[in-house]
């Protein structure tokens, strides 16, 4: 059996997040997408693109933070 056999179902999949969170990541502050947001709008005075960007990094430090927990576990959970 190859390398890639042991590794169970639920630990491959988890690994396969980790790899596409940065691509995912680097795709949503491209220029094409992040213009959606560049509007002249602002959310409790602070301008939407701002909001955006720090809530893109919040959210993709907590999944980060998440995916290295379950890559930690032991086991099949």
């Amino acid at each position: 059996m190859s390398q890639q056999e042991d590794i169970p179902r639920a630990r491959k999949r988890r690994y396969d997040g980790a790899v596409i969170l940065p691509i995912f990541a680097a795709f949503l502050i491209l220029p094409p997408f992040i213009k959606l947001f560049a509007a002249p709008v602002t959310v409790f005075g602070v301008p939407l693109i701002v909001v955006w960007l720090f809530g893109l990094w919040l959210a993709l430090i907590i999944i980060a933070r998440h995916l290295a927990h379950l890559l930690t576990q032991p086991g099949d959970e």
